[in-house]
């Protein structure tokens, strides 16, 4: 080998160690990410964030765009009441920037403006309450999609509508680190919470999940904690809207 070729197959080999540790130094940043989120659907270790990984394929990036479908269409396949608005009133505009959302396809967790611990507590008891006025048509559970969480869920004697048979049954989930919550709203509702920014799709909205699969940004204080409770019943009526009246709380 000549020594030029000689210097070239070095710098070769130079450069793609470069880029491999690079690589690796990424991997090693977002692994670290991931594992600071703690346990979920999926655990919060090497296997989980694989998996999560795995899951990108078939994931979207579109979480904050109202509605990237054709209503028409998806409200045919999502259910006869998919279209319609079960939230009380029209949802102002929420102030500031979008709380900071880490890209992971699970969990979808938000590590800016989080809810305290009391103001936690109080939503933890709101669906639980919820729950408890509507016995026979919800119950309150530990959620069946992301582990040892406080949920919301069609009562086992329902039969699920066609937008709860991916979630089996669950209509929502409070996610203790941080506060948010996981909604399935019709479409309707959860395009007008996204035009508002009060949240966003799951990355998985529109794929494995329904479209109405949404996050509500942690409420920060007591007007948004309302409106919180606001899409709460929503998700609740559109759960139970062929089989009996929804009491509020």
């Amino acid at each position: 080998m000549s020594a030029t070729h000689y210097s070239t197959a070095q710098y070769a080999v130079a450069g793609a160690a470069v880029a491999l540790a690079s690589a690796l130094v990424v991997a090693y940043r977002d692994y670290s990410a991931y594992c600071a989120l703690g346990d979920h659907g999926l655990p919060g270790n090497f296997k989980g964030w694989c998996t999560q990984l795995k899951f990108t394929r078939n994931s979207r990036k579109d979480t904050t765009v109202p509605a990237p479908y054709d209503l028409a269409a998806e409200a045919a396949l999502a259910g006869p009441h998919s279209a319609e608005v079960f939230l009380p009133t029209k949802l102002p505009a929420r102030d500031g920037a979008r709380p900071r959302i880490p890209g992971f396809t699970a969990p979808q967790r938000q590590v800016s403006d989080t809810a305290s611990a009391a103001m936690k507590a109080r939503m933890y008891d709101h669906l639980e309450a919820l729950a408890g006025a509507n016995t026979g048509l919800l119950q309150y559970d530990l959620s069946t999609l992301e582990g040892p969480v406080p949920a919301l869920q069609l009562h086992r004697d329902q039969d699920r509508p066609k937008h709860l048979q991916r979630t089996r049954g669950e209509v929502a989930h409070i996610h203790p680190p941080d506060g948010s919550t996981h909604l399935v709203l019709s479409l309707a509702d959860s395009r007008h919470l996204i035009e508002t920014a009060w949240g966003q799709r799951h990355r998985l909205s529109g794929t494995m999940l329904g479209w109405g699969y949404t996050l509500f940004y942690a409420p920060r204080n007591e007007d948004e904690f309302q409106l919180w409770k606001g899409a709460v019943a929503a998700a609740a009526k559109y759960a139970c809207a062929d089989l009996g009246k929804v009491e509020l709380v």
